[in-house]
């Protein structure tokens, strides 16, 4: 340590001492530059070993390289093989995919999956000439240092520098460690241009410039050294030749790609390649790689195929195994910190050096006042290095605030992909029926049940279920929240340096008087500690609130149809409105909390101020002059800044941590155990390879005795054969299926099923070329957002082949040729583009071309008319594609699929009552005794399924051309919705936002007393804020003593410095013009304030007046600002609930087409996130840009009345600020409404996802659609990516443009140093800064105002959808209590979908007499759901009319119309909630009417339903398996939960309470929509007994595909193509032997039973009397 030990002073007026300069500058740091290089690279493991066998491969240019250069993994599981960045040669980048690989020269390397959309492209990077010359004119000086150092050292040898001579000892040394450098610099860039080594190119690039630059600075000092000294010839040679190539060295390396070697890089769906990994430092510093997407986005808007693909880092597939494993078992946080250290450190390091340079300004101008104020204390030249040292800290402060600041930024990019992967994937783990609520209650007393509703309703937003609502406010807004926090970790840092910093300075200002205010400071940690607690409940009880709101915003976007068909919209909207009304509540409560502690923030210097200022003049008895009052001021204006971004991050990270409890407590969710049931089972030799073995299931964990169960079951599904269960309604069919899936618990028991395992290729059985693994068919079909062709494939391979024999199967040939593109359809959104029968026989050809083994099926064949279901039977689910697959099939259509099944299990009451061969389960009457079904089974032919397919595959193809014969005339008629192409593409707006739509939410805000309120509040607030610093300056002139301060110029000048030192930081908005008006009170008060201060020289008055009139003036400054930003909040609200009520009301007025083609995540999107920035965001930022507006005005208002000419660089200024805003905004603007574009699909696929989870877990397709999320969420990403580096590449500029200013201010100070006093120079100088720094903030907020407006615009976008016909038409009512008769005429009624697309009813015209029951057949496509939708308006007639009780429906409000009617649609729709709630959502009607509607669809028995007085308790005495049948019947308990969707029934169940809540209203006319295709054919038969007898005097119309359900109807209406083809009495038409009619009936297998109940009804209704008396004599 002695060696390094030098006398002082180090520094000797302009330059170090002699010491310092030899044994650092000289000597010690060029060689502790080499040992700590060397240390690095050895320990961090940058170089590899060198390996000789690798050659270089060379290539010129840059280019996209073609699909077959690459070659292909032949086990590659995608169709295209993914590739990683690796470098053409041996060295470098593929080191990042495994350090282990070897590799031949001139391949790509086989990597893990990168790109998750399996449509990728590789470009070769950066091969052009230059690269090469770079590295060797960069080894040339390095070689070329080498050997004049060498030389040097040579040289003193032989000259022989005497050792004992001093000054020849250190010229010895000194060349010595130079040449030592230089051998060394020159070692290095030999290896890393030498194509035998391995390395890492950007941390060995990065540390070389890193190297480099240190080198330089050193050698800049020697050189400065050694011109302002005489020194030796040859250390002035050396110096300045070193000086020479060390900047060249640096400039080069700068200047050069990041990576020293070309190399290859993957992007898919035809992005060009991200710029950063082939970019400059220069670039990477400055962001110039963004120039090229700036110039683009000036020229013309960008669009999505404009923006790059992202970087490697940042994509989610490579992201989630790193997070993965340094999670192990650990919580989100820990995953995320432990993950992402590394990027957490590099920007804390930024952010501290950043917090540190701040400061540099201040000291540099107070040096430059300084030297202004005595020439003589230093040489002119120390001024002009402390001006040229404004620029370089201005260069080093916004490289470091811009590199901190990106890398906050992309770890936040990073941690949302990590949230959303996470959600996504515990989504897909999650237990099925998780969110079934416990519907446990004590049977033994109230008290019990008190008490558990009381424990309800205090969890309630705790405990709530996870739903599809709250899971998107998860994915929305906590993950936005949790990732925005770590985007924002710089002012922490920063801040918390800054505060220590300023206080430091205060106590050397104020002595032991700061400690007063320090005092204060902490009595403020409580305050803001109880702040912070309220604000973080207020928003965990908020955050809960919006999941409700978005739960019921999705719920009735699910449900629209149906709310509308009722004429629920005002209903619904209420209760959505009664939810956003408490939403509002707890904001308006939030910002209440805000603009509390936004008083005390801008308080908190105020009564730091007052406590120091008191115990300064009271207790420490000090005169308080200018300089101490205005340097502290000034200090504690200071820390206004941090402290306020500190309280602003509290906040933040509070919201942070609700919202991280929130997805944490979401991934701690029950998972299911289906995998462990399935593949960890131990088989026995009597273990069936599928099936049971005395296995008992419930849905929930801890089952009662009110959940449903399966229990006992033990039955052996035959491999390869076709098993069909059957059994009632509810009975557990389709709970069955779900158990052999391993998604319910088990109880006991096991269960087997082979192929269940998770994976997305299995292998092949040779023989039959089927996989070991499972497809399923759900009840429901469950259809993707995409075309017809890829829910078919699904992710298979195509083989035109099977796919053309699959469709061919499953009858959908003529569907493609009625569909607008074929198979190349969209579906939409849940198949919403299609019919039911389309959707499920999709749905079935799916599981159909699958080649798995095991074939489930639940309910296929419900939906399709009955000649489609026999064909389909026949030719699919017994035909030659399920030859070698064993085949589970639910079925109600009993009589038709036991024919050639070769096993049957029926189910009752979740239990097994019989299974065996078809014959024998039949024959013992447990299915009933049926004839028809008797007859079928009997005598069904050969089992043998493939044979028997083909030859009835050619037997039917005559009985379908009768129905379709006039097909191929109109092609393009399609049943309702089948005729949209696609799904609408969202639209993206493009250009500056309109002023229409700051316009709009404005006018949300308020009126114009409202925005005069605002402006004078703002005025209020600043004259309150400049009053404080004007008292303060009365005060300190009234004490202090006039003539010394103005003869003490250089206290004068230090004033100006430390008064503006908070303009030198990051701008506050909060902060005012209290710095603006500073410097100008001093200034004056230098030559214009001497009959002032000797006025108040004269003023007698104590410390106490002063203190007491600046306390009041504080109180009013608080006061004030809490009623400013509680007014502008005030505003915010009413913006807020204005603009929600519009886009509620436009959305919920939407003409149904715009829900077809509008996927509800896409509307989702602006109910949550656009309504989420509008309530939070939007008004903050604008309260931020109006202070900062205000600010520079003031600026420049006070700067132009002192100095005129700094107009001129303020004008130059203004423009270059204006340029960086123009071409930032134009790209910046486009990038965020792509972002919010590419948000909609991410929400959309995770509903759908939700929805299909028991489908996706079947067929193993998890990491599928992992995959696909994965990809969806880094195309969002891709936008918001680069419109954060577009801001950096702004802030960078502004931030540069800054410390121009200043370095011309200064240059122009040093200039004019004989004509300006220094008080002048100081007040340009700090004005400038100022100035700089606060139009950063105008064009910063001014960009982010622009991008908040975007959620205005997409929601001001949803206000002008088309809207539907008014609700009521007052001059055209309908009597009351139309209808009351229930006659129906169509006349010549035409329908299209929209004015382009052509007609899909055409001219029809039929008569319906009051209380008739008419039948309406025909194939899927034939136009049925569409008439029924015309009744409703759902469409509005082309031509024609539809008269009901004389009135045309066209000419009256649809409110009055729908709730004249009533239909029971195909697709079931219920609501979370209770059964009562569903049935009776409105409280219209009593427990006893609806029990009696139970009863009607037979929900609940006749003998054992209960009172409306006895609740569930039945009404006769029952058996102990009556009793448990009884109670695990939710419909005999009113309060029994519903989930979401009635997820928690069974489809038919959902059907039939569909029915009930219809036939509550006990209306005239009913249309029935296959409402009772799910529902089993002896329930079905009740059902419509019902409907006869209850409804006698009641409409019907029936679409139906069972033609038993309405064979006795009054009429058959038989459509097709969109005509009438027949329409007569059923009996009549079966009359007819060419009757299209006859001919459906004679493909159901029932002719003779359907002719003869048709004819006992055609003959009740010519002989009613003769019926009625033989009923009565029987």
């Amino acid at each position: 340590m002695a060696l390094l030990a030098c006398p002082a002073p180090l520094w000797d007026v302009d330059d170090f001492n002699s010491c310092i300069k030899h044994r650092y500058f000289e000597v010690g740091l060029p060689i502790f530059s080499v040992i700590v290089s060397i240390v690095y690279l050895g320990f961090s493991g940058t170089i590899k070993l060198p390996n000789f066998l690798r050659r270089r491969l060379h290539r010129k240019g840059y280019s996209r390289l073609d699909s077959d250069v690459s070659p292909i993994d032949e086990d590659s599981e995608d169709e295209s093989p993914i590739y990683r960045l690796r470098t053409t040669d041996a060295s470098a980048e593929h080191d990042e995919i495994s350090n282990n690989l070897d590799v031949e020269d001139n391949t790509l390397v086989n990597a893990p999956r990168t790109r998750t959309s399996g449509n990728s492209d590789v470009f070769l990077l950066d091969t052009s000439p230059s690269r090469r010359f770079k590295a060797v004119l960069e080894e040339v000086i390095a070689a070329t240092l080498a050997v004049v150092h060498v030389l040097s050292v040579v040289g003193v040898i032989l000259l022989q520098y005497p050792p004992q001579h001093s000054q020849h000892s250190k010229v010895f040394y000194s060349t010595l460690a130079n040449a030592i450098l230089a051998i060394y610099i020159f070692v290095l860039a030999s290896i890393r241009l030498s194509p035998s080594v391995r390395y890492n190119t950007p941390f060995l690039r990065v540390h070389v410039a890193i190297l480099y630059l240190f080198l330089l600075v050193i050698k800049t000092v020697n050189l400065r050294s050694s011109i302002i000294e005489s020194s030796f010839g040859l250390i002035k040679f050396l110096d300045r030749l070193d000086f020479v190539l060390y900047a060249s060295l640096f400039l080069i390396i700068l200047f050069s790609p990041i990576r020293d070697r070309p190399a290859f890089i993957e992007t898919e769906d035809g992005s060009d390649p991200n710029p950063v990994p082939y970019s400059t430092l220069y670039e990477t510093i400055t962001f110039s790689w963004a120039n090229d997407l700036l110039k683009l986005g000036y020229s013309r808007p960008l669009t999505m195929s404009d923006v790059w693909d992202l970087k490697d880092e940042c994509r989610s597939a490579l992201i989630m195994p790193g997070y993965i494993k340094a999670k192990q078992g650990g919580t989100l946080l820990y995953g995320m910190l432990k993950s992402f250290k590394s990027n957490l450190l590099y920007g804390f390091v930024f952010s501290t050096l950043y917090a540190i340079f701040t400061f540099s300004p201040t000291i540099l101008v107070r040096q430059i006042l300084r030297h202004l104020e005595d020439p003589s204390r230093e040489p002119t030249h120390m001024a002009w290095l402390y001006v040229f040292l404004l620029l370089g800290f201005a260069i080093v402060n916004a490289t470091c605030s811009a590199q901190a600041l990106w890398t906050f930024r992309e770890t936040s990019v990073k941690t949302r992909a990590v949230i959303v992967a996470e959600l996504y994937q515990k989504a897909l783990r999650r237990k099925l029926a998780v969110n079934v609520p416990d519907t446990s209650q004590s049977s033994d007393g109230e008290a019990e049940v008190d008490k558990k509703s009381k424990d309800k309703d205090e969890s309630k937003i705790e405990d709530e279920s996870i739903d599809l609502g709250r899971l998107i406010n998860l994915m929305a807004v906590d993950a936005f929240s949790i990732s925005e926090v770590l985007a924002r970790l710089n002012p922490i840092i920063k801040g918390t340096l800054m505060i220590f910093i300023s206080m430091v300075l205060l106590y050397q200002t104020l002595g032991a008087s700061a400690i007063a205010g320090s005092l204060g400071m902490l009595t403020l940690l409580p305050i803001n500690y109880k702040f912070s607690r309220t604000f973080g409940k207020i928003q965990k009880e908020l955050l809960g609130i919006t999941d409700r709101r978005i739960q019921k915003t999705n719920e009735i976007l699910q449900s629209i149809k149906i709310i509308k068909f009722f004429a629920w919209e005002v209903k619904f909207a209420d209760s959505l409105n009664e939810v956003r009304k408490e939403e509002l509540r707890k904001l308006r409560k939030r910002f209440i909390i805000l603009a509390l502690a936004a008083m005390i923030w801008f308080g908190f210097p105020t009564i730091i101020t007052f406590i120091t200022f008191g115990a300064y003049t009271l207790i420490a008895k000090k005169q308080l002059t200018a300089s101490v009052a205005f340097s502290s001021l000034s200090l504690f204006n200071l820390m206004r800044t941090p402290m306020d971004r500190l309280a602003e991050m509290i906040t933040n990270v509070i919201e942070a941590r609700t919202s991280l409890e929130r997805v944490q407590k979401f991934l701690d969710e029950e998972e299911t155990q289906k995998y462990a049931q399935l593949n960890q089972v131990l088989r026995t030799s009597d273990a069936p390879l599928i099936g049971f073995r005395n296995a008992s299931f419930s849905w929930s964990s801890n089952a009662t005795s009110y959940d449903f169960k399966l229990q006992d079951i033990d039955v052996s599904f035959a491999p390869g054969k076709l098993t069909v269960i059957v059994g009632p309604t509810g009975a557990g069919k389709s709970s069955l299926l779900l158990a052999l899936l391993g998604e319910m618990n088990i109880v006991k028991g096991h269960v087997y099923l082979p192929g269940a395992s998770a994976l997305e290729q299995p292998s092949e059985y040779k023989n039959t070329g089927l996989t070991e693994s499972v497809a399923y068919c759900a009840q429901q079909p469950w259809l993707l957002n995409g075309t017809v062709k890829e829910n078919i494939l699904f992710g298979s391979e195509y083989d035109e082949t099977r796919y053309e024999q699959v469709i061919k199967l499953c009858a959908l040939i003529r569907d493609f040729q009625i569909l607008e593109d074929g198979d190349l359809t969209q579906v939409g959104e849940k198949g919403i583009s299609l019919s039911g029968g389309q959707k499920q026989r999709i749905s079935l050809a799916r599981a159909l071309y699958s080649k798995a083994r095991h074939v489930i099926l639940d309910d296929c064949l419900s939906a399709v008319d009955s000649h489609t279901a026999l064909y389909l039977y026949e030719n699919c689910i017994a035909g030659p594609l399920m030859k070698h697959r064993t085949c589970i099939l639910v079925s109600h259509n009993v009589a038709l699929t036991l024919t050639l099944a070769h096993h049957v299990v029926v189910v009752e009451n979740g239990r097994i009552v019989a299974q065996g061969l078809p014959a024998e389960v039949v024959t013992s009457g447990v299915l009933g005794s049926d004839e028809l079904l008797i007859n079928s089974v009997v005598n069904s032919r050969d089992i043998s399924r493939s044979g028997s397919s083909l030859n009835i595959s050619d037997g039917k193809k005559g009985k379908s051309k009768t129905i379709s014969s006039e097909s191929t005339e109109s092609p393009k008629e399609v049943e309702q919705n089948s005729a949209p192409k696609k799904s609408r593409e969202e639209v993206q707006q493009v250009g500056m936002v309109k002023l229409s739509v700051y316009l709009s939410y404005f006018k949300a805000m308020g009126a114009v007393g409202f925005w005069a309120s605002i402006a004078f509040a703002f005025f209020v607030h600043q004259v309150a804020a400049i009053g404080q610093s004007y008292w303060v300056k009365v005060w300190s002139a009234a004490i202090a003593n006039i003539e010394m301060l103005l003869t003490n110029s250089s206290q004068r000048r230090d004033n100006f410095v430390h008064q503006n030192t908070g303009s030198l930081f990051e701008y506050s908005p909060q902060a005012g013009v209290s710095n603006v008006v500073l410097p100008l009170l001093q200034s004056n008060l230098s030559d214009k304030s001497k009959p002032s201060f000797s006025t108040l020289n004269r003023d007698s008055k104590g410390p106490e007046y002063y203190l007491a009139i600046y306390g009041v003036i504080a109180i009013i400054y608080i006061v004030l600002s809490f009623l400013r930003e509680g007014l502008f909040y005030w505003g915010s609200l009413s913006a807020s609930k204005r603009l929600f009520d519009k886009l509620l009301g436009a959305v919920m007025r939407a003409k149904p087409r715009f829900f077809d083609q509008t996927p509800v995540g896409r509307i989702i999107n602006r109910f949550s996130k656009d309504v989420e920035s509008i309530d939070r965001e939007v008004a903050v930022d604008a309260l931020s840009f109006a202070h900062s507006c205000l600010s520079v005005a003031v600026i420049i208002g006070v700067i132009s009345f002192i100095l005129p000419e700094f107009l001129i660089v303020g004008i130059v200024i203004c423009a270059l600020f204006f340029m960086i805003n123009l071409f930032y905004l134009q790209s910046s603007r486009e990038l965020k409404r792509m972002q919010s574009v590419t948000r909609s699909p991410i929400y959309q696929h995770f509903g759908e996802t939700l929805v299909g989870v028991p489908t996706i877990r079947a067929y193993g397709y998890e990491q599928k659609f992992i995959s696909q999320s994965m990809h969806k969420v880094d195309t969002n990403s891709r936008p918001y990516w680069i419109m954060w580096a577009l801001n950096r590449w702004m802030c960078f500029r502004t931030d540069i443009s800054g410390g121009l200013v200043s370095f011309f201010a200064g240059v122009f100070v040093m200039v004019s140093a004989n004509r300006i006093d220094s008080g002048l120079a100081g007040l340009i100088l700090t004005y400038a800064i100022s100035f700089t720094e606060n139009m950063f903030w105008v064009v910063l907020l001014y960009a982010t105002n622009e991008m908040n407006m975007n959620s205005v615009e997409r929601i001001d976008e949803f206000l002008s959808i088309e809207q539907e016909a008014p609700d009521i038409i007052p001059g055209s009512r309908p009597p009351h209590g139309w209808p009351n008769k229930g006659s129906i005429s169509v006349d010549d009624l035409a329908l299209r979908y929209a004015p382009e697309l052509p007609r899909v009813i055409k001219g029809i015209s039929f008569e319906v007499e009051p209380n008739m029951k008419v039948g309406i057949v025909g194939r899927t496509g034939a136009g049925k759901s569409t008439i029924a939708s015309a009744f409703f308006r759902f469409l509005e007639a082309d031509q024609g009319k539809i008269v009901i009780d004389g009135v045309d429906i066209s000419k009256i409000g649809l409110r009055d119309l729908r709730q004249g009617l009533t239909i029971i649609p195909q697709d079931p729709t219920l609501f979370s909630g209770t059964v009562r709630s569903n049935l009776d959502p409105f409280n219209n009607y009593s427990d006893e009417q609806i029990f009696t509607a139970l009863k009607h669809v037979h929900l609940i028995d006749t003998d054992s339903a209960p009172t409306a007085s006895t609740s569930s308790t039945p009404a006769v005495e029952l058996s102990e398996i009556e009793r448990e049948a009884h109670d695990m019947n939710v419909f005999y308990r009113l309060d029994s939960p519903v989930t979401e969707g009635g997820g928690n029934l069974s489809q038919g169940q959902r059907q039939l309470m569909c029915l009930a809540r219809s036939l509550l209203r006990f209306p005239k006319i009913i249309l029935l929509d296959e409402a009772t295709a799910s529902i089993d054919y002896n329930t079905d038969a009740r059902i419509q007994e019902t409907i006869r007898t209850e409804f006698s005097e009641t409409t019907v119309l029936t679409i139906a595909h069972r033609l038993r359900s309405i064979i006795d109807y009054d009429k058959i209406l038989v459509l097709d193509s969109g005509h009438i083809q027949e329409y007569d009495h059923p009996h009549i038409l079966l009359q007819q032997p060419d009757s299209i009619f006859r001919s459906m009936c004679s493909s159901s297998g029932e002719l003779e039973a359907l002719e003869e109940l048709a004819n006992q009804a055609y003959d009740k209704k010519l002989h009613p009397l003769i019926s009625a008396n033989s009923v009565n004599n029987s």
